[in-house]
């Protein structure tokens, strides 16, 4: 498959991006993530019934207060800006109180 690693500097950028405006907007903890380590690959989707290649991260993430946090987050083929590239959503475990990716982030794990 053509996507990214789950370490990809463009991916983490991505990530890190969607996690500091779901902070700023949403979540509004008063406690944002500072650093994301320990990076993982849990599942690859690739030539099966999706039209879209997709890879399953997981990482743990550490917030300024120095709380630690499970994030989820998936990469998707052809998911970028007019379908071009690839295209991340993040999921901090615990911080999804609209249910946006389902209970527990569900729909990125």
């Amino acid at each position: 498959t053509n996507l990214p690693s789950c370490d990809n500097s463009a991916v983490m950028a991505k990530v890190s991006k969607q996690l500091s405006i779901g902070e700023k907007n949403v979540v509004q903890s008063g406690d944002p993530i500072d650093s994301i380590s320990r990076i993982h690959q849990h599942r690859l989707r690739d030539n099966g019934p999706r039209l879209l290649d997709q890879r399953y991260c997981h990482a743990t993430g550490y917030t300024e207060n120095g709380r630690k946090k499970r994030i989820y987050y998936i990469i998707e083929a052809n998911s970028g800006f007019s379908g071009y590239g690839f295209g991340v959503e993040a999921c901090i475990l615990g911080r999804d109180p609209w249910k946006v990716h389902g209970a527990s982030c569900r729909s990125v794990r």
